[in-house]
């Protein structure tokens, strides 16, 4: 696939890279680490979420501590390595006219760090023209078999649907687990089409992916129904099987009764059923259970129950 060409605009690094305005370029981004999509929910991530993550995006200067400045390669650059493990980089899916990397930030190593150790943290800022299209096709390298990303929120929980891409702005966390035992293998990528950059954050943090628990039938079977829902099978059922007189419920009234009454273990709704010609009558009580797979009639002199279905 080819590249993009480079520009001499990429070894314009000072300007870039601290924020502060080169020529006509507007100021640069660093990543949200959260999964939004929309633009509203995007801008309070940058203001309130962000800086829980020690990410600040309101033209804060790091410090040589945080993170140091590093050349940019001619040809952009062909992989993200953190440790032992790599991934094809974002330069492989660009397009004559995409954009191009203009800023590569490395790890301090004022803190003990190594550049190649699996606590380090890259940041590769990106000037693009057009943003979903190149996350579209980045996104399905990264998500193909050979890769075996997959989109997760920032608690590694993965993600079954897989977000529609839109150029204003948005936030993509995909993560497979790392060549080290206990680690991920991550890479955060932030876009924001008023700035025309895009950032990817890649790291092997420690951590596990989980998946969202699978809906089973037993769980299905289980989840109570809403007041509603009785009524209306109520309203569908022949009087008779109610062991009421009369060919349709059209000539009833049902009104639900507050609370719960719990028999043979199951959790029922009681419901008291009026002939609308005589409204001051009941003419049953049933016990409804919530699961909607039993109703019981009460027989009011004895206060007990018999199973009706």
């Amino acid at each position: 696939m080819k590249k993009a060409k480079k520009t001499k605009a990429a070894n314009a690094e000072a300007g870039e890279n601290t924020g502060k305005k080169k020529g006509g370029k507007k100021k640069l981004l660093l990543i949200p680490v959260a999964l939004v999509l929309v633009a509203a929910v995007a801008a309070a991530a940058v203001l309130f979420i962000l800086p829980r993550f020690g990410i600040d995006l309101l033209n804060r200067e790091l410090t040589p501590e945080e993170q140091l400045e590093e050349p940019i390669p001619k040809k952009g650059v062909e992989a993200y390595t953190v440790g032992e493990d790599t991934v094809p980089s974002l330069d492989t899916v660009l397009l004559e006219g995409d954009g191009e990397l203009i800023a590569l930030r490395s790890p301090g190593k004022s803190k003990g760090d190594s550049s190649t150790g699996v606590d380090s943290r890259f940041t590769y800022i990106y000037e693009l023209n057009s943003f979903a299209d190149v996350m579209n096709r980045y996104k399905d390298i990264l998500m193909g078999s050979e890769q075996g990303f997959v989109i997760t929120d920032e608690t590694y929980l993965v993600q079954e649907e897989v977000p529609e891409l839109q150029d204003a702005e948005g936030v993509l966390i995909f993560v497979r687990n790392a060549a080290e035992e206990g680690r991920l293998f991550q890479l955060v990528i932030g876009w924001s089409q008023s700035s025309a950059n895009l950032a990817v954050r890649v790291s092997a943090p420690e951590g596990k992916l989980s998946y969202p628990k699978k809906e089973t039938e037993e769980d299905k079977r289980q989840e109570p129904s809403s007041v509603s829902m009785q009524m209306e099978q109520l309203r569908s059922m022949p009087p008779s099987q109610l062991g009421l007189p009369g060919d349709t419920m059209d000539t009833y009234t049902i009104f639900p009764v507050d609370g719960f009454v719990k028999v043979d273990g199951l959790e029922c709704r009681r419901f008291n059923v009026y002939e609308k010609d005589n409204p001051g009558s009941i003419a049953g009580t049933y016990l409804f259970s919530v699961d909607q797979e039993h109703i019981y009639v009460l027989e009011p002199s004895t206060n007990t129950v018999s199973t009706i279905k």
